[in-house]
């Protein structure tokens, strides 16, 4: 039976959190979803109840099956193939790693991958690139699964039917010779941050002078390359080096998501916000922007304003920093520009400002302005090496090819079908091409309209390079021969670069063409060992260009601030923090990775602020149990588009926000036709921004797939933080909030656990410090691939049925209730936000291990709560009595079976592609359908770190106990590995010499829940903010308030202690492990 916890109330006064709209109401329909333990729908069958009739024929049904699928339960036949030769070095199931860069818009990524028998199944951060240091980012660690995509292009087609290679190269090779100079000849390229492909276009267009050359990035910023251009001239771009700021503002720039900013900015960042104790300097974040984002839930002052208002807002600042008068747009308090302004001077040197790319070029040199008058030029930000992209634009093609001007035309990597501007409409233009080849990784949106394709191989299937987030040179190795024959933009162009001879020759599929940009960088130091260690760390040291100096050009007056109203509403086009631009759309893994802001999967939202959708007369309801929002139609420019709306907490007011990467029609089974295409409202002249819009309700209703309230624990004082000041005041705030500091848990129970041998084992816990942690669910990927946890659909993600082992609790928070004018409770205007990630926290006082039956849940003697899954029967008693709500039943074989026809069982088809299979971690166990699984803190990894270790000890002739235990801090799991922002620590609490051990004593360590006596292995360093005094409202940012009047009315109770100076008697001292019970 379930063990019914009384939590204590929460105080009437002091910080509210809340993760949802509904929690934040506390409505009907939340205390039902919160009271049972699973989600509604996770756990029931269709409707409240099941009659007995109804009961009866679903057995029936359920023994009939039994019956007829018996006869298939056995293993499936494997049949080996075995070496020819077996290397000497491959050691059956030992990995192999290799480093490698993957390529992308913004410079490419070192990465280490690991391979099984040649077969790549995990990605990790470079540890041995300054910039990575082994760390990595959601794209990265998601991109293997890409490599498997069974929808990727299997074939070369002409008119989409299937075609030889060589037929393919014939026929585009003919229609280069056959322009003589170029002339007709056209070429749209993605951005590809390849030496080696700009040294082949140089060359190809050496050879064709006349042909036309396009680079279309559609999240490029034009604003910020000419910025760029004039301050510090072609081929650069500007750094952000965080780790030397004291003081950062951004004017709508997610520096903290990789795809504005970098790995080297979140760890920068973060670590300046790593407090050891109370006298550890910290930065302060002042961030202005339109919605919510990674870098916004991370500020000590956060300003919304819609983004169209952020250019009169940055010539504020600029002229607060030079001492200059300013004026700002209706309803913004100029208290904010110049204290900011002021805290900024003070930094001087150690202050850093940041434009994103999205606003226009008026904010991109008041940046550059700003920063330049602080000193901040060559301290704060450097720059570094980046493709020239100078040249003819989309919008000089698209008028080429109606002038009839164009008659070959090769599309490189791109998907303008999809991508191009909304007033160039490309798919009928693409039809005026007579000749069009495209290379691609899918059959896509303009891969179907051309009249041939060829497959693209994956960056894990060809020779490369790229040049890197710091703007070093980075190695591309294949891991594998590609899967479907595909080939790369170098070897394409190479092809065709050779001219008339390489119609009859082979194309180049070895590393010769990176060799060539090698050997031409290098020059006389060049040789066979160069090229060597090039490969073997992934990068070439050293080669970063030096920080060239800069000069800033006088900035133009910002564009006039619109009227923003519910008549003329503003729309900000942003991209999918997981899908990009779209290209991703066919991984599973990331249509179903829930929004670090709404929480969100499998779809995108037109996000909008509470009064917005109030004035426009917007809402969600719930009936039966399903909530519904309302779909609308948008009008901008003519052109109408149909999306469903959410409402979002701080986002600014009459500004729609518009999410690209959605609404796919040729992306695969997997990404096709989920969500809305916002490219369709998105123009030329508006890229990013855009007003005058319009809303009208359709009247129709639309269903999220939300996790924002899935897993919602009860209890009190889940999140803790304080302010600076309050922290130094008291540096134990943390322990003080909870209520154990009232209330010292005891150890009565009837079930007595066995006392831990901290010198004999390992005692293996986890510290994660929330004031690291930025959301960015780099983590929540990394445990997927690591762990072989499979995608469930949007069908089973709404009835709170996802998998993910760690999940990451957004938390809204404000001072207290809102209340309008006329009382009525309200949502806050301008909430702040928490991140908290939540995993199995392998308590000492496990009550998932006391209800199992048959005893699939146990400890160890390291410490770990473990699953036996073949004694697992799936009673879910476990996942009933955990307080954490962090264990995940597998409804359905997802591993064996379609999305689609999962309630079919045996009756629906069976398996999944071979290819997918590739990719599952062979030492990690495929669960089936009936069984509880949970994080295991990566024991695969423990168990393999232990064995090699052992195995070098004996050869050494150590075996002392002391010998055979592991070297401090020398295995990570797999979160803990990808963290950009390190904020997850592991190791074994019984070391006193480890990171965990250390982390666990900082006054900021709390335990989630601790009231409870679960006496949990993982726990958190709580939230501190540095709010300037100065600033409107600092009373108010990050305070608990758990000293107020009403709180130190309950003191007094006989089991109390006293409150004095900072210090609370009743908190328990450390054990020799560094925890606390």
């Amino acid at each position: 039976m379930k063990r019914v916890i009384q939590h204590p109330p929460a105080r009437e006064t002091g910080r509210a959190y809340w993760r949802s709209v509904e929690e934040y109401s506390q409505t009907p329909e939340f205390q039902q979803w919160l009271e049972k333990e699973f989600p509604a729908g996770a756990s029931e069958f269709w409707g409240d109840g099941v009659s007995r009739r109804s009961f009866l024929r679903l057995m029936g049904a359920s023994m009939a099956l039994a019956g007829l699928g018996m006869s298939g339960c056995r293993r499936p036949e494997a049949h080996l193939v075995a070496y020819a030769k077996t290397p000497e070095w491959l050691i059956p199931g030992k990995a192999l790693h290799y480093a490698t860069s993957m390529p992308r818009r913004r410079g490419g990524a070192p990465l280490l991958v690991t391979t099984y028998q040649g077969r790549p199944v995990k990605i990790e951060g470079n540890p041995a690139h300054p910039s990575a240091l082994g760390k990595s980012d959601l794209r990265s660690q998601a991109s293997i699964l890409d490599l498997y995509d069974p929808d990727r292009s299997k074939a070369f087609l002409h008119e989409g039917k299937p075609a030889a290679r060589d037929e393919f190269l014939a026929a585009a090779a003919a229609a280069l010779q056959a322009s003589g100079s170029g002339a007709g000849v056209a070429f749209l390229s993605a951005e590809y941050a390849s030496p080696t492909v700009s040294r082949l276009r140089a060359d190809l267009l050496k050879k064709f002078s006349a042909a036309t050359w396009v680079t279309y990035e559609p999240l490029a910023s034009a604003a910020a390359a000419e910025a760029s251009r004039m301050t510090l001239g072609e081929g650069r771009a500007l750094r952000y080096r965080t780790e030397k700021a004291a003081v950062l503002l951004t004017l709508d720039a997610d520096i903290l998501s990789t795809e504005d900013g970098g790995l080297d900015v979140v760890r920068g960042f973060a670590d300046g916000r790593k407090l050891r104790d109370s006298s550890t300097p910290m930065n302060r974040l002042y961030v202005v922007e339109s919605r919510y984002t990674l870098t916004g839930s991370c500020a000590d002052h956060r300003l919304r304003a819609a983004a169209s208002h952020i250019p009169a807002i940055a010539s504020a600042l600029l002229a607060a920093v030079k001492g200059e008068a300013f004026t700002l747009p209706e309803g913004f308090d100029r208290a904010w520009v110049s204290e900011a302004a002021a805290d900024l001077k003070a930094a001087g040197s150690k202050a850093l400002v940041a434009a994103g790319p999205a606003q226009p070029l008026a904010v991109q040199l008041a940046a550059l302005a700003i920063n330049q008058a602080l000193g901040a030029l060559g301290s704060t930000l450097e720059t570094v090496a980046v493709p020239v992209a100078s040249g003819p634009g989309i919008q000089d093609l698209a008028a080429a090819i109606r002038s009839g001007s164009v008659q070959s035309l090769f599309i490189l990597g791109a998907n303008p079908a999809y991508t191009a501007p909304a007033d160039l409409d490309w798919t009928a233009l693409q039809k005026k091409v007579p000749a069009v080849f495209h290379l691609g990784t899918h059959v896509d949106e303009t891969g179907a309209a051309a009249q041939w394709h060829a497959p693209q191989a994956h960056y894990l299937e060809a020779w490369g390079d790229a040049l890197l987030d710091d703007g070093s040179l980075g190695c591309v190795q294949p891991m594998l021969l590609p899967l479907w024959g595909g080939i790369s933009a170098a070897q394409l162009l190479a092809f065709l670069a050779a001219g008339p001879a390489s119609a009859q020759a082979p194309l180049v599929d070895g590393p010769e063409l990176v060799q060539a940009t090698l050997r031409s960088r290098l020059g006389a130091a060049y040789n066979e060992s160069a090229w060597q260690l090039f490969v073997r760390d992934g990068y070439l040291k050293d080669s970063a260009a030096a920080s060239a100096p800069a000069s800033v050009p006088a900035v133009p007056a910002p564009a006039p601030v619109p009227a923003l109203s519910a008549s003329n509403l503003e729309v900000a086009f942003v991209p999918s923090a997981s899908l990009g631009d779209g290209s991703h759309a066919n991984n599973g893994w990331l249509q179903e990775l829930p929004d670090a802001m709404t929480k969100v999967t499998w779809d995108n939202a037109v996000l909008l602020s509470p009064r917005t959708a109030k004035e426009l007369g917007l809402y969600a309801k719930t009936e039966k149990g399903i909530e519904t929002t309302d779909i609308v139609e948008i009008s901008l420019g003519g052109r109408t588009l149909e999306a469903p709306i959410l409402v979002q907490p701080g986002h600014a007011d009459y500004s729609l926000t518009l999410v690209l990467g959605y609404g796919r029609t040729h992306a695969g089974s997997v990404g096709s036709g989920v969500g809305y295409n916002a490219y369709l409202l998105r123009t030329s002249d508006a890229p990013f921004v855009a007003t005058g819009a319009s809303v009208r309700p359709t009247g129709r209703r639309f269903q999220f797939a939300i996790t924002q309230e899935h897993w919602s624990m009860e209890g009190r004082d889940i999140v803790r933080e304080a302010p600076l000041a309050h922290y130094k005041e008291h540096p134990k705030f943390a322990y003080a909030q909870g209520l154990e500091s009232h209330a010292k848990p005891t150890d009565e129970s009837f079930y007595k656990s066995p006392p831990f041998d901290y010198e004999k084992h390992h005692q293996w816990g986890m510290v994660i410090d929330l004031n690291a942690c930025t959301g960015c669910n780099a983590c929540v990927i990394a445990c997927q691939a690591e762990n072989n946890i499979p995608i469930v659909g949007k069908d089973q993600v709404a009835k709170g049925r996802e998998m993910h082992w760690i999940r990451i609790d957004r938390y809204f928070s404000a001072a207290s209730k809102f209340r309008s004018d006329n009382g009525k409770e309200e949502l806050p205007n301008d909430p702040e936000m928490v991140m908290q990630p939540v995993t199995c926290m392998h308590c000492e006082n496990a009550p998932c291990e006391t209800v199992c039956p048959v005893n699939a849940t146990v400890h160890n003697e390291e410490g770990l709560n473990v699953m036996a899954y073949n004694r697992c029967i799936g009673t879910r008693y476990c996942a009933n009595n955990c307080p954490y709500k962090v264990r995940r039943f597998n409804f359905f074989d997802y591993n064996k079976r379609q999305l689609d026809s999962l309630y079919l069982g045996p009756l629906g088809p069976a398996g999944k592609p071979d290819s997918i299979g590739m990719q599952k971690n062979p030492n990690v166990s495929v669960r089936m359908r009936g069984v509880i699984e949970k994080c295991t803190f990566c024991t695969q990894r423990l168990e393999a770190s232990k064995i090699s270790h052992k195995a070098k000890m004996r050869q050494a002739g150590r075996t002392s106990l002391a010998d055979l235990k592991l070297p401090t801090d020398s295995v990570q799991v797999a979160c803990q590995q990808a963290c950009p922002a390190d904020a997850i620590v592991f190791g074994d609490l019984s070391d006193p010499h480890s990171r965990v051990h250390r982390m666990k004593g900082i006054d900021r360590n709390y335990n989630l829940l601790d009231y409870l006596n679960v006496r949990p292995r993982v726990s958190y360093l709580a939230r501190v903010r540095n709010p300037n005094p100065r600033m409107p409202g600092a009373d108010k940012v990050g305070m608990h308030l758990v000293h107020d009047a009403a709180h130190a009315a309950d003191h007094g109770l006989p089991s109390e202690g006293t409150h004095t100076d900072g210090a609370y008697e009743n908190q328990p001292a450390a054990h020799s492990n560094g925890s606390t019970h």
